[in-house]
């Protein structure tokens, strides 16, 4: 069989519990594929999350801390892993949101860094814009089109809530993104391989369903906010997270529209589809909204893939993979559908090619780590542990085992510094890796110390 087509769909700040009820698509490619149930992001944040999956790395080693960072470095351009399919005879092709740049400058019209997006590895770039109330991009061009533009600008920012139940889902950022993606899979007739990413901007906020999806999903059914008791606080959060899988019910049905199209185009038996998000979303649990925590609703991702040489199901396994995960994961496990293993040389790199994992083909990670700015997780088979530098050290510590909730923070208790000194102890050693270099290695030695 030919090299399988890869399609990249990435979502902007899903909760993994938000698979189920509200994602009746991306369970049937998890039924014919492998769902990964413990994915971290190396980052809780936007920019510095796409920067570790699309080189590999953490921001330890890639130096993109937060929204408001520069980009990763040109050298670092050069060694993505979409470059590495196009020097593989991959077409390489973005459509929607990327945030591999922070732009949120008024009047900025984002088409303008097109040729640096395809910098970092892309054939074909269509670029949607985070804020579109202020900046051009593909979706305001298309607004302007039709003749809405101001109208939308308005009507969004005066009563957002209201006009977004009043539009067609297509008419929508992220039902334009999708019929994009959709549209550009119908007309795609390269020989070459197709690399397709597509980067919808939900479910991120405003959390403003459109069209019938605002009324998809009752409020009080909605779970009740971890750690909080206020009921007006509760009722606030039910609303939000009615309107939070609303959006991503949305995403969820472009999934199963791109595979019914690449059906249609018989590409789908040879395209291996990935799903997955930046960051999750606290959405109200431990009383805050946003992710930049380490909390498992903010710091785990949904995962999920199916394709060729996917299918567990046919070696009657099953089909979730509890082993920890990491986002830095998707780096190999492209290049390794792609064929391109070779190129996997870089020891700042410690990503696992996914499907050895899923088919138990190495062994099973014993600790996985993200960051964000000066603040470090690591979390094991029973442990997650916050530490921050500048914050006098460990600033959390939960049992998952006994805590699963995690609202019972053991930072700091009595009888607990062996565990807080085990888990530092590994996050130092974790830290050096990262951040001492060697050059070759001396033929004679005095002591045991590679130079």
């Amino acid at each position: 069989m030919a090299r399988p087509n890869i399609l990249f769909v990435l979502a902007d700040q899903m909760r993994p519990d938000s698979l189920g009820q509200a994602t009746p698509h991306i369970n049937a490619l998890a039924s014919r594929g492998v769902r990964f149930e413990n994915c971290y992001t190396a980052s809780p944040l936007c920019q510095p999350a796409r920067a570790c999956i699309v080189t590999g790395k953490f921001p330890t080693t890639h130096g993109v801390c937060g929204n408001v960072n520069e980009p990763i470095s040109m050298d670092e351009r050069q060694d993505t892993f979409m470059q590495h399919l196009r020097q593989a005879g991959y077409h390489t092709a973005l459509i929607g949101k990327h945030h591999y740049y922070d732009r949120f400058a008024a009047g900025m019209d984002v088409l303008e860094d097109d040729y640096d997006i395809k910098g970092y590895g892309f054939d074909h770039v269509w670029q949607v814009a985070d804020d579109t109330f202020r900046n051009e991009c593909r979706f305001t061009r298309y607004l302007r089109e039709k003749g809405r533009l101001e109208e939308w600008r308005r009507e969004v920012k005066e009563d957002g809530a209201a006009y977004y139940r009043g539009l067609e889902p297509a008419e929508s950022k992220d039902g334009y993104i999708g019929e994009c993606a959709l549209k550009y899979i119908r007309d795609y007739d390269q020989e070459a391989p197709l690399y397709l990413n597509v980067g919808f901007t939900g479910p991120h906020p405003p959390h403003w369903a459109v069209g019938k999806y605002a009324e998809m999903f009752d409020p009080s059914d909605m779970s009740v906010p971890l750690g909080v008791t206020d009921p007006a606080q509760i009722e606030a959060v039910r609303q939000r997270r009615a309107q939070y899988l609303g959006k991503v019910r949305l995403v969820d049905d472009y999934v199963g529209r791109f595979c019914e199209v690449l059906e249609e185009q018989g590409m789908l038996e040879n395209t291996c589809v990935v799903f997955s998000a930046d960051h999750g979303d606290t959405l109200g649990d431990h009383g805050t909204m946003d992710k930049r925590f380490f909390y498992e609703q903010s710091a785990t991702v949904p995962l999920v893939m199916a394709g060729p040489g996917i299918d567990l199901q046919a070696r009657e396994w099953s089909n979730v993979c509890k082993s920890l995960a990491n986002n830095v994961d998707l780096y190999p496990t492209f290049l390794a559908m792609a064929g391109c293993e070779n190129l996997l040389g870089d020891s700042q790199r410690d990503g696992i090619n996914l499907l050895d994992m899923a088919y138990n083909r190495v062994p099973r990670r014993g600790e996985v780590y993200s960051e964000l700015g000066t603040a470090m997780m690591v979390r094991d088979a029973n442990w997650k542990m916050v530490y921050d530098a500048e914050q006098d050290g460990v600033q959390y510590l939960f049992n998952l085992r006994s805590d699963p909730d995690e609202l019972i923070n053991l930072a700091g208790v009595a009888g607990y510094e062996a565990i807080e000194a085990e888990l530092t102890q590994k996050l130092l050693t974790r830290l050096i890796k990262l951040t001492h270099h060697t050059q070759a290695k001396e033929q004679q030695r005095v002591q045991r110390v590679r130079v």
